[in-house]
């Protein structure tokens, strides 16, 4: 299948109220700890270590009990309906791409689209762990393919964490497999996609893949009732995948990776995106790293990278972009782009 033209506008985001540095965590870490008072200082050291290699410095934590990630991110979707001069009954198609949701049934997607006054549209929820919103992208050119009569779509993500973090960390063995939960952030995006040019700045899409290496699915979940947990040393070590994967699309666009003049991946370790960056042979100034400044935010993270970058950067039109995203599963996704200002 070919892939239509299609435009995606720069996302808008939002946080909690509420940001939280390593020594708030790790005190909340201090009071629930149940194991031998001995065994305390490998427990900080280890955790300390973790948000060392990360570069874990903030994060932005929700403090409510009844927000739920359906409305969190109707607050970034109607941020982009207005950042675009966009209205909800315009909209054709609504994807929800975030892991966080409040129920089974109704899809996510629907509760956002009722919640923005959207008229009657396509609303459906892609799951794919952190690389659900790059998914959301990838599904909104599929059903473009198909439906010629659809002109604009959003995509969004809502990421709560909730109690799905443990704190309770009574022994090292525990520190091995939720330590990377404590690196965690929450944060709602959303993005529009269509088949013009958006108002409030857009970037042409020029090719996506995705990739499942389906044999490594038990390194990281998130229990339909319980924890996160992430066995790191063994997923972060697939990253070895991610920059011949990326290659392989930037191949198939006549690009190299030394020309593209941003890459706004997924955010789960400074230490893992460097290895990947210098891997791939990205020039240091395209790489964008925001983990010290939001943590880990799932889903929507490299939506976060880009627009810190489109904020704080210099993007002109032209520009090469990359996105992508690893995720439990294991999956890696990504997407090419060209800013057209």
């Amino acid at each position: 299948m070919t892939l239509p033209t299609l435009y995606f506008s720069r996302p808008a985001s939002v946080l909690p109220e509420k940001a939280m540095d390593n020594d708030e965590v790790l005190s909340i870490v201090r009071e629930q700890f149940t194991g031998p008072a001995s065994e305390w200082d490998g427990v900080e050291q280890t955790i300390r270590y973790v948000f060392d290699r990360c570069n874990t410095k903030t994060r932005y934590l929700d403090q409510s009990t009844t927000l739920s990630p359906g409305e969190f991110a109707s607050q970034a979707a109607i941020a982009c309906l207005e950042q675009n001069g966009v209205a909800a009954s315009d909209l054709d198609l609504l994807v929800y791409g975030g892991i966080a949701r409040d129920n089974f049934e109704p899809a996510t997607a629907a509760e956002v689209a009722g919640r923005i006054g959207a008229r009657p549209l396509h609303a459906t929820d892609v799951t794919c762990a952190c690389a659900g919103l790059i998914e959301a992208m990838h599904t909104v050119a599929g059903y473009f393919a198909l439906h010629p009569e659809m002109k604009t779509a959003l995509i969004c993500s809502g990421e709560l964490t909730r109690d799905r973090i443990t704190y309770d960390m009574g022994s090292l063995q525990d520190v091995a497999v939720f330590a990377a939960g404590l690196t965690l952030g929450n944060a709602a995006t959303a993005l529009l996609v269509s088949r013009e040019p958006l108002a409030g700045g857009s970037a042409r899409l020029e090719g996506i893949f995705h990739k499942t290496l389906c044999e490594h699915y038990g390194l990281c979940k998130t229990p339909v009732d319980g924890h996160f947990t992430s066995k790191s040393k063994e997923l972060f070590a697939l990253s070895v995948h991610v920059p011949p994967a990326i290659r392989e699309m930037l191949g198939d666009l006549g690009w190299s990776s030394e020309e593209v003049d941003h890459y706004a991946f997924h955010q789960p370790s400074e230490a893992v995106l460097e290895r990947v960056f210098t891997e791939l042979g990205a020039r240091p100034q395209a790489c964008v790293h925001t983990h010290s400044l939001f943590g880990n935010t799932a889903s929507t993270a490299w939506a976060l990278a880009l627009e810190y970058r489109l904020e704080h950067g210099t993007v002109e039109p032209g520009d090469k972009i990359v996105m992508a995203s690893a995720a439990a599963g294991f999956t890696i996704v990504g997407a090419a782009a060209v800013w057209e200002g």
